[in-house]
Order: C-alpha cells, then sequence, then structure tokens
C-alpha cells in the first residue's frame, strides 16, 4: 500500500505485536514507528518500554522503509505524541496514524486510502476517522457521514491540516472572549461541555492528553471529518494498565468494539452537510450526554447528596436525644 503509516507505541508488547500484524496485511511502503521514553527509575517499565520496540521492529518483515523516533526520555502522553506525530508529517503530507491499543480491520485501510485521495485538496475535510459509533447502515447506502467530531483510534489526515495544531490552545483565551464555539453547538450544554474541557487544558495543562487539542483545531477552522456508519477499529487497550480508557463501562466497551464491513468503492454522501443527527447521537453518547465523564460527575454528586442528608438526619437525632 502506498500511503504512509505512523504508529505510536510505548510499553505495550502484545497489543503492538496484534497492530503490526494487522498493518503486515496491507503492506506499506513507508511506516514510521515513534516511541515515548521509559519512565525514570521504574525497571519494570523500562523493561517493557524496550521489548515493545524490539517486538515491533522484529514483526516488520515485509519490503518496506523503516522509520524510527525513539526517545530516551519519558514525555507523557501529550508531548510524546504531538513530537511523533509533528515528526511523521515532516516527513509525508498526508498520512495514517495508529495507536498501539488501536486494532484496524482490514476495511480501515482501503478507507483511509480512498479518503486520502479524494479530499486531498479539500479544505473542508480535515480528518478521516476509522469509526463512527452508529452501529447502523444508512437507508442509502451511503458509507460514511461528515462530521464536527474527529475520532484519533484509528485515523488519518494531511499535513495542510495538521500545521494547524497547538498542543497548548494558546488562542483559546481569545478565542473563548469571542464566543467562537457559538459557530459549532445549537445547545448550551454542548457549548459548556466544551467550555470546560478546553478552560482546563487551557488553565490548568489537564488532562495530559493531545486528543482535545486536535478536536479544538478541527472546531475552530470548520475542519470536517469523515467517519463511517459501521466501526472498522476495537480498542484492545481498555484495562488497568491503560492510560484513559480504564473506566469505561463494559456496554460502551461493547458497543465501541463492535466492528463492521464496507464495500467498495464506497458510496459517497449525496450532500456535503455534516450529519445533525449523527452529530448529535455522538455529543450525548460521549460528550455532554450520557457519556462516563457525565455519569461518574453524577454519582459523585448523588455520593454527596446523600452524605449531607446522612449527616443532616443524624445530628438532628442526636439533638432530640439530649
Amino acid at each position: 500500500m502506498d500511503v504512509a503509516i505512523l504508529l505510536l507505541i510505548w510499553k505495550s508488547p502484545e497489543h503492538s505485536k496484534r497492530v503490526i500484524e494487522s498493518i503486515s496485511k496491507v503492506a506499506p511502503k513507508r511506516i514510521y514507528i515513534s516511541s515515548d521514553g521509559p519512565i525514570i527509575n521504574d525497571k519494570n517499565n523500562q523493561r517493557l518500554v524496550s521489548l515493545t520496540r524490539d517486538e515491533v521492529i522484529k514483526q516488520i518483515n515485509w519490503d518496506c522503509q523503516l522509520f524510527t523516533n525513539f526517545s530516551e526520555e519519558n514525555q507523557g502522553c501529550k508531548l510524546a505524541v504531538t513530537r511523533g506525530i509533528n515528526w511523521f508529517f515532516d516527513n509525508e503530507d498526508e498520512g495514517i496514524i495508529l495507536e498501539d491499543d488501536c486494532l484496524p480491520n482490514i476495511y480501515f485501510y482501503e478507507f483511509c486510502k480512498v479518503l486520502l485521495e479524494k479530499y486531498r485538496n479539500d479544505n473542508r475535510v480535515w480528518a478521516i476517522c476509522g469509526n463512527g459509533y452508529q452501529d447502523k447502515n444508512t437507508s442509502t447506502g451511503e458509507s460514511y457521514f461528515l462530521s464536527k467530531y474527529v475520532d484519533v483510534w484509528g485515523w488519518a489526515t494531511w499535513k495542510r491540516c495538521w500545521k494547524s495544531y497547538d498542543e497548548n490552545i494558546t488562542n483559546w483565551g481569545i478565542n473563548r472572549s469571542r464566543n467562537i464555539l457559538k459557530n459549532v453547538f445549537d445547545k448550551r450544554k454542548d457549548l459548556n461541555f466544551w467550555k470546560k474541557i478546553f478552560d482546563e487544558l487551557f488553565y490548568n495543562g489537564e488532562p495530559d492528553t493531545w486528543d482535545y487539542q486536535w478536536q479544538y483545531t478541527c472546531f475552530i477552522n470548520s475542519g470536517m471529518s469523515c467517519m463511517p456508519y459501521v466501526n472498522l477499529v476495537k480498542n484492545i487497550g481498555f484495562g488497568r494498565e491503560a492510560t484513559h480508557t480504564m473506566d469505561i463501562p463494559i456496554t460502551s466497551k461493547l458497543k465501541i468494539n463492535k466492528l463492521g464491513k464496507i464495500t467498495f468503492p464506497l458510496k459517497h454522501p449525496a450532500v456535503f452537510l455534516k450529519s445533525k443527527d449523527c452529530d448529535e447521537n455522538l455529543e450525548n453518547e460521549f460528550f455532554s450526554g450520557y457519556s462516563i465523564i457525565s455519569v461518574i460527575g453524577l454519582k459523585l454528586k448523588l455520593k454527596k447528596l446523600f452524605y449531607k442528608l446522612w449527616k443532616f438526619f443524624f445530628n438532628k437525632r442526636n439533638y432530640y436525644k439530649k
């Protein structure tokens, strides 16, 4: 396959081997491997990082150009991924990006390849995503929809888009005062949710991640993504060792990891507009609606409320005993 692939790895040798096995089925002519460095004074982490790198290199047994970017120091999620993708686009104009816990099916690669070519010079499209989380086929038979959201569990983009990425979202203060997100969201709850996300990143530097910043970049540039109606990538990184997915409930995991098939040639959307219905599903499922963040927040609020009520009645009962 003549589309370059970047694989971001760290300390998951078994997961990384499975992803490389998937990549080997399309045998890209150019593959880039970027790895964050080990944690100082953590011998087990150092062992896993070294083992992961060795196993990945060993698995690449097809004829290709192999490029590596192995950091000696531990940079953390935000910087390691950002610098890895920067390095990739210093050398490529477009390509596919995978993390070591994102396992694509065979349809994913061709889906990205076709759409990278179709929208190469279309400034309205900023990303091609491996998942759309709709779990359905349309009555019109369209292969994908256009969305204001981006998903990074297996995706592709162009240098023309990534060059606008800023891991520190330094212009958020100005854009916040201009209320620029009002152009993106119709509902107040959605607007407030994303404002809080970007406030936390901008003012507190939390969480240690890079993908909210990419979403922000697409929002403020009106960049759309192509999302398949069925998922083409499975996340195999759930569990205690995960960086950001350890708390996702089993019901969401089952829905997220249900993969589908796509037929080629692709059937493109008849009208070049964002799908309002699909975007509303995404917002309600994963963001300001009944997402894991909202559920955890609700549980904490209820717990505090019950504690206050218990304390009130306990003190009241003791008062009347006196």
